[in-house]
């Protein structure tokens, strides 16, 4: 099983019914590069942004549902991709990748709250 972070941002997806939890972390960047044969780290162009590929909204979403849910395969992944959810699966992507790429608040980190 795939080492996680626990209070890891998660962006929760429904498909068909069943809810899952997509999370970006390294391993999840790593695993979409290998599948989409280009970096992502540096961060995604607008135009992949706003009109991605087929492949890239397979690749990203197979990559941030696997730390969650392992059990998922690349191939049922790619199936939970229609031209009518499209639009709403690389919404939730987009989010998982902001959230989970997004550099931890160095003041919060220094200054922890009091009770």
């Amino acid at each position: 099983m795939p080492h996680q972070n626990p209070v890891a941002p998660t962006t929760s997806l429904t498909i068909n019914g069943v809810e899952y939890g997509l999370l970006f972390d390294l391993n999840a960047v790593a695993e979409a590069e290998e599948l989409t044969d280009r970096p992502l780290l540096t961060g995604l162009r607008q135009r992949d942004i706003s009109t991605p590929t087929i492949s890239l909204v397979r690749a990203m979403l197979f990559a941030s549902i696997r730390a969650k849910h392992p059990e998922v395969s690349f191939e049922l992944a790619k199936s939970f991709v229609t031209r009518k959810n499209l639009g709403e699966i690389w919404a939730a992507v987009l989010t998982a990748w902001t959230q989970g790429l997004a550099e931890p608040d160095k003041d919060a980190d220094e200054n922890p709250t009091q009770d």
